[in-house]
């Protein structure tokens, strides 16, 4: 019987325990990634041997009977010389005798192979591990009924937590302290900043999951309580017992050094000796979590709640039953048991008893296209009136290229009034989203998208992102440009999931839908052909020129994270560019770290390995190699605003669009030209928030031109008020965003305004400045590549950067750390004032402050951590 790879991956999901597959490989080259990725589903015997000289595999195989059994074998021609082949055995069975289940024959495993190994293999070693709790010896046994005792079945729970790790493993704990027979009343948890200090004297037991944040600091969501309880002296805490659990990364600020060991997972030390000083009882030692450990903090927090639960006599409770998220999981895990993505979400959707869905879910509604979010705003008022968290969704819509019809202006202009906070958002994506959705309309919100011939499918997610595409209608022909968004519409379907969860969980409804719905187990299983089970480490992005591997998010203060400008590795022809991708897609699903998400993204795959090795894998794949790249020049990245005439006689304008929020008099405005547009006109949203308003006839200009002033909606180089204003971007941040340190698209604009001023003074307000602002280091704002960025820090605080260059092919350089709004006006007022006196002819601020001495250039993204200041 002749089987494909999907057939055989399909068995090996099910678990058919019965199934033997023997592969045979008789032509070069020969790939054993298909046979290294049936390892992902564990229980699986996997081997990897010549034809001539099977060894030992075929018997082990033939009496492996705990699960399937896959063999390559491949002919010696087929393999001779080739570097990449490892004849390998993977066994369960030897783990299970506490053994290493993957051996091999050869005493030369290669780098990649070995890096699959240690992240794929992984999901199996997480599903297995089994990590005992603590034996309970005399003297625990004793501090177990003391701990029990004091406790009198009520536990408070606190955590303070940025990217939501310590936020999990608080509700963890208060989860099983429910299962395990504590009363619902009995088990509070929340931030520590919504608690009141004060009462702590009341408390029999609080158990704290505190992250790290900065430099050995709280969280934004903890630094409150901290600060309060170190001013009251006064405080008695004799009765109230205490234990802690810290997060950190030990080698945030160097493996090994001194400043390293004095900041991990600070915070909670900090605490833990404050509570000893004012006299509380530690019930159990601190325990840590450490993002160097292989599955990150899941290790320590494995160990340390097995103790905690035994004290606590809840260590037999089932942590999923009855619960609202079930136990913590890695998103790698997450990601194979959810069905192709669908998970619980069809029926968290429609319970209307809570404004949220179930934690694993909220991990898998991003590859849907939506996130769950809350009004940070409102959060210390609702704890502290006993409610949930004000929660929303924001959902994101698929728009390749930016570009919309009239109609589908129109549409989202309705969704956004009828289900979401009354305003669109047009993201640095090339794209829409709405804010502010309840989960009751989640559903009446896609389902209205579809109904406009749009959805929101892999716009968010580890998946392949919205495919951008210029936006400048004055750059190419009409013509040309209607072809390059063709081919980015060719790359986008062709990379999009093939999974069928979207349109079973928000767009099927009815008794006739539901039969139809396929549910995997009970009909035949859907392939995934590019993104198999774990779709990809972290999102995946690419172009035309192939250039791979940037990405400008990082982590404050781990130097295992950076910013990064893709490598141009080649150019293809326009009707390859969608199998270029594939390739690029597959190679980052194959070797993308997934042992970790803040090394999960294709950028550091390719810094790992090395462009060449990167290319070398895309051509394996392609089974071609790429042309040389092609010569190009960049001379501009700001938006087109104003008019301009294509060769077909019809007009675009470009308007600005201040932060991309389409609200108010502007929102309006541009419902009534749409009106005026259906039929015709077309709408493309550009990477730098703003829109460009295509095919206008000559007739309907004047129109459109009427339009925009009487509504004041800024569109020419007179109406845009400064080139500080025409340039500035920002995120979402405050209050809606989760990770946001500090304001970002909320407050940018009165720093400009401010700036502006300045930049009047000194003659410069009509200097095109690149100036950009994210609320956290994630950089969904690009400030990496500003002229003048800033990365939120604290609220009210942000490092400051400066030195990319206009264009784009530089980062730029942390020229200050945590400044004020103040610092930053004092800083800038003399450097503008010199720029504006000394500056070259047509020489950019960004260059202006390197030539100058002012910052030292950044020249690689691996230099984001060494590079001096001036």
């Amino acid at each position: 019987m002749c089987l494909s790879y999907f057939q055989v991956h399909s068995a090996l999901q099910q678990g058919c325990g019965q199934l033997a597959v023997l592969l045979v490989a008789s032509q070069s080259p020969v790939s054993q990634l298909e046979v290294l990725r049936a390892m992902e589903y564990g229980g699986v015997y996997v081997a990897s041997a010549e034809l001539e000289n099977p060894g030992e595999c075929l018997k082990e195989a033939a009496s492996y009977t705990a699960g399937p059994s896959l063999v390559l074998l491949a002919e010696a021609a087929a393999i001779k010389g080739d570097e990449r082949w490892t004849a390998f055995r993977y066994d369960p069975r030897r783990e299970d005798a506490g053994g290493c289940a993957f051996v091999t024959d050869s005493s030369r495993v290669r780098e990649e192979i070995q890096g699959f190994l240690s992240r794929e293999s992984l999901l199996t070693l997480i599903a297995k591990k089994s990590l005992p709790s603590a034996n309970a010896g005399e003297a625990e046994g004793g501090a177990l009924s003391e701990g029990l005792a004091a406790a009198s079945k009520t536990v408070t729970v606190l955590y303070s937590s940025d990217t939501g790790h310590a936020e999990e493993c608080a509700k963890a704990v208060a989860r099983q302290c429910r299962n395990g027979g504590y009363a619902g009343s009995a088990v509070r948890c929340g931030t520590m900043d919504s608690f009141d200090v004060g009462a702590l004297a009341s408390e029999p037991l609080v158990v704290f999951c505190v992250a790290t944040a900065g430099k050995g600091e709280f969280c934004g969501n903890g630094r409150n309580f901290f600060q309060k309880l170190s001013d009251r002296s006064d405080l008695a805490l004799s009765d109230l017992k205490y234990c802690i659990f810290g997060l950190g990364d030990s080698h945030y600020w160097g493996k090994g050094t001194e400043e390293s060991k004095f900041n991990f997972a600070k915070p909670a030390r900090d605490l833990d000796n404050l509570l000893e000083k004012m006299g509380a009882q530690r019930m159990m030692p601190t325990g840590f979590g450490d993002d160097q450990d292989v599955d990150q903090y899941h290790t320590g927090f494995a160990e340390w709640k097995g103790q905690l639960f035994s004290r606590l006599g809840v260590d037999k409770a089932d942590a999923a039953g009855g619960s609202d998220d079930g136990p913590v999981k890695t998103d790698e895990q997450i990601k194979v048991e959810t069905k192709q993505l669908r998970g619980s979400m069809k029926e968290s959707l429609d319970d209307i008893t809570t404004g949220q869905i179930p934690f694993q879910d909220t991990k898998l509604i991003k590859s849907h296209g939506s996130y769950q979010q809350d009004d940070r705003d409102l959060r210390e008022e609702r704890q502290k009136m006993g409610v949930e968290n004000a929660f929303s969704f924001m959902i994101r819509v698929r728009l390749p290229g930016g570009f919309c019809t009239a109609e589908q202006w129109i549409a989202m202009d309705d969704i956004c009034q009828n289900f979401a906070n009354g305003t669109l958002k047009i993201t640095t994506r090339q794209t829409w989203q709405v804010h502010g959705v309840l989960k009751r309309d989640v559903k009446n919100t896609m389902r209205a998208m579809n109904k406009a011939c749009m959805d929101t499918v892999a716009a968010c997610g580890d998946v392949c992102r919205n495919v951008l595409c210029t936006s400048r209608p004055d750059v190419c022909s009409k013509e040309l440009h209607k072809e390059i968004l063709h081919y980015t519409y060719d790359i986008h379907d062709h990379c999009l999931p093939r999974s069928g969860a979207y349109h079973e969980i928000f767009l099927m409804q009815g008794d006739e839908m539901a039969e139809k719905t396929q549910i995997m187990g009970s009909t035949p299983v859907e392939e995934e052909p590019l993104y198999g089970l774990t779709y990809l480490p972290r999102k995946f992005k690419a172009g035309f020129n192939v250039a791979v591997g940037g990405g400008l998010g990082f982590t404050h203060n781990n130097q295992k994270t950076h910013p990064r400008l893709a490598d141009v590795i080649g150019f293809c022809k326009p009707g390859q560019a969608k199998y270029v991708c594939e390739c690029i897609l597959t190679v980052a699903r194959d070797f993308g770290d997934r042992t970790g998400r803040k090394h999960a993204r294709v950028k550091y795959t390719v810094e790992d390995y090395g462009p060449a090795w990167f290319k070398e894998q895309v051509e394996e794949r392609l089974g071609y190699p790429l042309e040389a790249a092609k010569p190009y020049t960049l001379e501009h990245r700001g938006d087109m605003h104003g008019w301009v005439k294509a060769n077909d006689g019809t007009w675009s304008c470009g308007l600005l669009i201040p932060i991309g929020r389409v609200k108010e008099s502007s929102r309006v405005c541009i419902r009534k030209i749409a009106e005026l547009l259906k039929g015709e006109g077309g709408f493309r949203m550009t990477c730098n928030q703003s829109l460009v308003l295509e095919n206008i006839s000559e007739a309907k200009k004047p129109m459109v031109q009427k339009l925009l002033d009487e509504y004041k909606v800024m569109h020419s180089k007179e109406t845009t008020v400064s080139g500080l204003r025409r340039n500035m971007v920002a995120c979402v941040a405050l209050p809606t965003c989760p990770l946001a340190f500090a304001e970002a698209e909320r407050y940018l604009p009165t720093l400009v305004e401010r700036l502006e001023a300045v930049a009047d003074k000194c003659g410069i307000q009509q200097d095109d400045i690149v100036i950009r602002m994210t609320g956290c280091p994630n950089s969904c704002g690009r400030p990496s590549m500003a002229e003048i960025g800033f990365i939120g820090k604290a609220p009210g605080t942000y490092n400051m950067y400066m030195g990319a260059d206009f264009v784009g092919k530089r980062l730029n350089t942390l020229y200050a750390e945590s400044v004020s709004e103040d610092e930053i006006i004092k800083i800038l007022t003399p450097i503008f004032g010199q720029y504006a006196k000394e500056k070259e002819k047509s020489e950019r601020f960004g260059d202006f402050v390197v030539r100058k001495g002012i910052i030292k250039e950044m020249k690689n993204g691996r230099d984001w951590w060494t590079t001096p200041e001036v």
